[in-house]
């Protein structure tokens, strides 16, 4: 299965800014519900900061899956067929 961790450029950093951003997030709603579950109310100012960091998170995510979607239209088929061999290649 090809991911991030073995495509041909390794982690790079539109990788990197997408896994940093969507960590940060889902440890913000993290700390938010096991406030919840220790019975403790949540700020006003809590739910002000996660309403700033989702549109960033929303803006990164589909930054880096729109410009991904539009190299995988672009590409010939003949490209596809030469990577997938090199790939085969590189992991036999």
């Amino acid at each position: 299965m090809k991911t991030f961790l073995n495509d041909r450029d390794g982690v790079s950093e539109r990788d990197y800014l997408l896994l940093a951003a969507t960590t940060v997030f889902f440890v913000f709603v993290v700390i938010g519900l096991i406030l919840v579950l220790l019975g403790r109310p949540i700020d006003a100012m809590y739910i002000a900061l996660l309403d700033m960091v989702a549109p960033v998170l929303m803006t990164i995510t589909g930054g880096v899956f729109g410009v991904r979607a539009v190299q995988e239209f672009r590409k010939k088929k003949s490209d596809t067929a030469e990577e997938e061999a090199e790939d085969y290649d590189a992991r036999v």
